[in-house]
């Protein structure tokens, strides 16, 4: 299970549950249909249930059960289940599904846990949505008050007008530079914070103090000043853009592994400003969203 963050860039915060609808998974069934496509999987498993087979135990009688039957639970004296154990002296052996399972169909219901066949299709299978990227998600959530704002004010979604980026260099009123980027007044104090806890971090790693090994780092962002440039940048994991499409740096997996080289990473969060932000209309909002899967 993995969180992540998705800027959602928006005309209207109204729209952000629909700009977000067409990468919703199927998990709970409500997707909806729209987005959905069948997943016809009687072939596959037509295969598994003319030619496959399952572990069962011979018992003294003859009869054939499963190594989980009743008979082989282990079970302490405070009536606690700890596993299942079959005697040496019975024999173990194959079972074909031909001959466990009366009908294919008892056999997808019986064994691979389907409930039926589908109403729609008639078919064996299930509804999913090919192009799924979450399952829950909320605004702000874990990266709650992320965006900087020029104002000073922290936020979960402005416009992007009103957004700091360290790219731009066109503030209005009085600016001044720190670490080579130019920073309005009223942000100076911040920004200033900001810089010295991205350089704490940058350097317990080098000193082998952190959680990642110094070469992750170094192969991961070059040197310090990079790694400083990345972090003071604003970008997330991924981003839908105003006409509805999903960007991002890699397939998002379980316990937050994501696809994506290094190097993918580097250039996603390398472009991120001139590929999404530069292009939208600074009117538009930017919204943070806390996606899962």
């Amino acid at each position: 299970m993995s969180h992540f963050t998705v800027a959602v860039i928006t005309e209207s915060l109204e729209k952000v549950e629909e700009l977000l609808a067409p990468y919703q998974e199927n998990n709970m069934g409500d997707c909806p249909k729209q987005f959905l496509a069948f997943n016809d999987v009687e072939e596959e498993y037509r295969k598994e249930y003319e030619n496959g087979s399952s572990e069962g135990v011979q018992l003294i009688d003859g009869r054939i059960v499963s190594p989980y039957d009743e008979e082989f639970k282990k079970v302490t004296a405070s009536g606690t289940v700890i596993g299942y154990e079959v005697p040496s002296q019975l024999k173990r052996v194959r079972v074909p599904h031909k001959e466990k399972y009366s009908s294919f169909d008892d056999f997808m219901i019986q064994s691979e846990g389907f409930r039926s066949l589908d109403e729609e299709t008639g078919k064996w299978g299930y509804w999913e949505n090919p192009n799924a990227k979450w399952d829950w998600w909320t605004i702000g959530g874990r990266w709650s008050d992320s965006l900087l704002l020029i104002s000073g004010k922290r936020a979960n979604a402005a416009q992007i007008k009103d957004i700091f980026f360290i790219e731009q260099t066109d503030h209005e009123g009085l600016n001044v530079e720190i670490e080579g980027y130019q920073v309005p007044a009223s942000l100076a104090p911040i920004f200033q914070i900001m810089v010295a806890e991205a350089s704490q971090v940058w350097n317990e790693v080098i000193e082998g103090k952190g959680f990642y090994k110094p070469e992750f780092y170094i192969e991961r962002y070059g040197d310090k000043q990079s790694y400083l440039a990345e972090m003071l940048s604003f970008s997330t994991y991924a981003v839908i853009t105003s006409d509805g499409t999903w960007h991002a740096k890699g397939e998002m997996g379980w316990f937050g592994m994501s696809s994506e080289s290094p190097e993918e990473a580097k250039e996603f969060s390398k472009s991120y400003f001139d590929s999404f932000i530069k292009q939208a209309n600074p009117e538009h909002y930017l919204v943070i969203v806390d996606c899962h899967i």
